[in-house]
């Protein structure tokens, strides 16, 4: 990094680990939730093919683990966006 580019950004320590910490969490959340209505949307399939009336139970799994799951996406983009620099443009624009 040159450093003019390195005048043009700033990162701050608290942002990083916030956007870190923010990371973290939504990726469980999204592998634990989502994993887990995962196997029990497959479960629920297999049963449904057994027992064809039991295919409104496809939608339990989805509510369930689906919206926690949108939540820790929502977490993920959010840490992502703190941990990325801003730009600030430089005092004397070179010309």
């Amino acid at each position: 990094m040159t450093p003019e580019s390195m005048e043009t950004t700033v990162a701050s320590p608290v942002r990083g680990f916030l956007g870190a910490a923010l990371i973290a969490i939504g990726a469980l959340i999204m592998l634990l939730c989502g994993g887990c209505g995962a196997l029990f949307f497959v479960a629920f399939l297999v049963d449904t093919l057994a027992h064809p009336n039991d295919a409104a139970m496809l939608l339990m799994p989805l509510v369930l683990g689906g919206v926690p799951a949108a939540v820790g996406l929502g977490l993920f983009v959010v840490g992502r966006g703190l941990r990325r620099p801003r730009h600030v443009p430089p005092e004397n624009p070179a010309p």
